[in-house]
């Protein structure tokens, strides 16, 4: 039965609006023979993966549907004409299903995020980007184009769900049975956020912290946590933050280390201030917890939706490129943590803190390498902005609450999304270009700082799109060294397009020399069909 079910979603009739004969971004085919997609409950249908370097519909039927569960993300963005997506792999049995997509780890459960309001359409690439070049996990991504249904969509950003896993959240699984000692301590992951839409009941996801905050369980769901566990991460997070509160802003060494990664704190933050995150620390606001046995402090981050960060929006002074999101006051559910303002004061901290500045921005942070990513995406996502924008013809206009373009100033629900509108999106691009570099000049003076004329040279490597053909990868002096397992097809191509070397590769890894001007380049490679983007820092 399950065999037919899957061969009935198995042929898709494209819309005569199809946009291109091929595509240079992977394709994702999503069908669910029409049956509309809710918030809740999942919809079951067939997902097609064509990722050939170049791609085309034709191709379809080459390639094996996985089994998936599909539901539509946001609240507020459930508006939106163009939506996002969370989806589940399935076996054939409907139970959820770990694999790999696009070459990224292993994983059951998928976001795609399409970008609507954010129309340089690479908001949260670049946040991810950020955090993932300081050396946090953040969740990792590719770009696609996406069809549903025979309809083309537009461009996508397939991103992991934030989840417990040796390749996302490495802490200890907890179990409905672990309610005591050691396992009862960790790990989890909880979330300071926005109820469910059409629930009012904090209990039924999650409890009131002493500072007032409206805490999510995350991992464990609610419905698989013994009542002990509950009340041990209530306990525990109430009593972090009336240590953290304590801060005096004199101690050498403070109460708080012994319950907070303050390493990770002071990253959490940064990257928080450095986006001008709008929804910084009152929603999206994951932290974790793993056993005491395993250090057991409460761990800021990893970082959550940007869509709205950059200087996207003007309410609450969101434009303005100066100015610390964490002072920001707020009342009633949505407040800004008084131990993390109390955190964010404390002379320790902000020692710790203007020193981590100053390495991040001298190296993975310098203002030349944030270009290099934008100018690298940009390229990749080129030709697919155009479909993009004929689809959802969304330039030059702000988008209200209510998912149009075009709104008005005044009530909430008319309330403008964007707080600018450029006429093209390479004119978008330039100008979230121009608001990033803003924002890090004025946190330089803030925290004392001159970034230096050139980054520091690292040997981090950061591929922003992977290719689980490849099994290492590295800059040296005239090129690069590619290992492969199995060998095959390389070619390398500038941010442009301009194809600079390609060359047959042996198992193992293999020299492939480059024009000396693309030492620090950044560079397409594709092998075997398969793209990756990689730059040195």
């Amino acid at each position: 039965m399950h065999l037919l079910k899957i061969l009935a979603f198995g042929f898709v009739s494209f819309s005569s609006a199809v946009f291109a004969d091929s595509y240079d971004l992977p394709i994702l085919i999503i069908n669910t023979n029409g049956v509309s997609i809710p918030d809740k409950p999942k919809t079951e249908g067939a997902l097609r993966v064509l990722d050939f370097g170049t791609n085309s519909l034709n191709d379809s039927l080459q390639v094996e549907a996985m089994r998936i569960g599909i539901e539509t993300r946001g609240q507020t963005s459930a508006a939106f004409k163009k939506k996002s997506y969370g989806f589940e792999l399935r076996d054939t049995n409907g139970e959820e299903m770990a694999a790999p997509l696009l070459g990224l780890p292993d994983g059951d459960d998928w976001v795609l995020h399409g970008p609507y309001v954010d129309k340089t359409l690479i908001r949260n690439a670049l946040a991810y980007y950020l955090y993932t070049v300081a050396g946090r996990y953040s969740p990792r991504t590719r770009f696609v184009e996406m069809f549903l249904n025979g309809e083309y969509q537009g461009v996508y950003l397939l991103v992991e769900k934030i989840k417990r896993g040796k390749d996302r959240i490495n802490i200890k699984k907890l179990d409905e049975a672990d309610t005591a000692g050691d396992a009862l301590t960790g790990g989890y992951i909880f979330r300071v956020d926005k109820l469910n839409a059409g629930n009012s009941n904090l209990s039924k996801e999650g409890f009131k912290s002493s500072d007032g905050l409206q805490m999510i369980y995350h991992y464990p769901k609610i419905e698989n946590m013994a009542e002990s566990q509950k009340s041990y991460l209530q306990n525990t997070f109430n009593t972090f933050e009336k240590t953290v509160d304590a801060a005096s802003g004199s101690e050498s060494s403070p109460a708080y280390l012994s319950v907070l990664d303050v390493d990770a704190a002071v990253d959490y933050i940064l990257h928080q201030e450095i986006t001008k995150n709008s929804d910084a620390y009152i929603c999206s606001f994951y932290m974790s917890k793993n056993r005491d046995s395993e250090g057991g402090k409460i761990v800021l981050g990893p970082p959550w939706d940007f869509n709205l960060a950059f200087g996207a929006v003007s309410y609450n002074s969101n434009m303005d490129s100066t100015g610390w999101q964490i002072n920001q006051n707020f009342s009633g559910t949505y407040i800004i943590a008084p131990w993390l303002k109390n955190l964010f004061k404390d002379s320790y901290f902000q020692a710790k803190f203007k020193s981590r500045w100053a390495e991040l921005r001298s190296s993975v942070w310098h203002s030349k390498n944030v270009d290099k990513f934008i100018d690298s995406v940009s390229a990749l996502i080129a030709q697919a902005s155009q479909r993009n924008f004929s689809k959802w013809n969304v330039l030059g206009t702000a988008i209200g609450m209510d998912g149009e373009p075009g709104c008005s100033t005044t009530g909430w629900f008319s309330l403008c999304f964007n707080g600018y509108s450029e006429a093209t999106w390479n004119l978008e691009v330039t100008h979230m270009r121009n608001y990033y570099k803003a924002r890090i000049r004025w946190m330089d003076s803030q925290l004392g700082f001159t970034e230096p004329a050139e980054p520091l040279a690292t040997e981090k490597i950061s591929s922003h799109h992977f290719n689980s053909d490849v099994s290492s990868f590295r800059y040296v002096d005239g090129g690069l060294i590619v290992g492969s397992v199995s060998g095959g097809n390389i070619a390398v191509y500038d941010i442009r397009g301009k194809r600079i070397q390609s060359m047959r590769i042996n198992p193992g890894e293999t020299f492939v020399p480059l024009p000396n001007r693309f030492r620090y380049a950044p560079v397409l490679v594709i092998l075997n069909g398969k793209r990756m983007i990689s730059f040195r820092k």
